[in-house]
């Protein structure tokens, strides 16, 4: 990594980035009518929601950027797992949630976030990526933890769509938010375990772009298992019994990835040989 490599643009992006998502942020932390069209549980969650992006994905990102662009390969991949998440974040903000003042912000989220994202996966240096990480990674550990948390992904949605589809009946969950459909199902179904159970194949195989993928998606996995915690905080504040243990889940395994994400970009002078 260096201040001539393709791709370093993108980092640039996260500047503008950072200013329009703490902007979206703000606006659903203090303007009332954000989220008047919302159901109570939704607008607890999403306004938890909105702290943690300014707390903690607001900070990462920038951070993240301002030490890849002085050639941290590590803080690259992080920069890249916090982009990820934000594409999965807004495009629930962008798609599901009621049209409300802050919906050109989601828009321009999402898409600065994802041509962020595109255009340093086309320029990522992947072999040499792998060359400098690869042969410290417990791959065997953070296999089996993307390959847990991809099933564990499914189970917990299939639990209760399947019997909701068989019984004729919307989920639950559905009914509660208020919304057309569980946006969060199709994300984590369609995009969330698929990553994971690949990141995961690719590290068994020692393939150079698992070990790129590996830590991408383990900091999404802990920044989205973060950002649970000041959603179960404010589910709470507003009498919902389940708002604790969503904190309490949050934290554990926004603290397990993060620790799993360390000892992954450990730095190493041995080279991964070809697989």
């Amino acid at each position: 990594m260096n201040n001539t490599e393709p791709g370093r643009w993108t980092l640039w992006l996260s500047f503008p980035l950072a200013v329009i998502l703490a902007i979206a942020s703000c606006g659903g932390l203090f303007l009332p009518s954000m989220y008047a069209d919302e159901t109570r549980k939704q607008a607890a969650l999403s306004i938890g929601n909105d702290a943690g992006n300014l707390a903690f994905i607001v900070p990462a990102l920038v951070i993240a950027a301002i030490l890849a662009l002085r050639g941290s390969c590590g803080a690259r991949l992080v920069w890249m797992g916090t982009l990820a998440y934000l594409v999965y974040d807004f495009l629930g903000y962008a798609l599901a949630l009621h049209f409300n003042s802050m919906f050109l912000a989601y828009c321009g989220v999402l898409g600065l976030s994802f041509y962020a994202l595109a255009g340093t996966l086309m320029a990522l240096p992947i072999a040499e990526v792998a060359r400098r990480y690869g042969p410290r990674t417990p791959v065997k550990t953070t296999a089996s933890v993307l390959l847990l948390m991809g099933v564990a992904i499914v189970v917990h949605w299939l639990s209760e769509i399947v019997p909701a589809l068989l019984a004729g009946q919307v989920p639950q969950a559905v009914r509660e938010s208020g919304l057309l459909t569980e946006a969060v199902a199709v994300l984590d179904l369609a995009f969330g375990s698929p990553a994971c159970m690949i990141a995961a194949i690719l590290l068994l195989r020692r393939k150079p772009l698992g070990f790129v993928l590996g830590p991408v998606v383990l900091t999404f996995l802990a920044l989205s298992s973060l950002v649970l915690a000041p959603m179960g905080i404010e589910m709470a504040r507003r009498g919902f019994e389940a708002g604790r243990a969503l904190c309490v889940i949050g934290l554990g395994l926004a603290v397990g990835n993060a620790i799993l994400l360390a000892l992954s970009l450990r730095k190493s002078e041995a080279t991964l040989q070809p697989a």
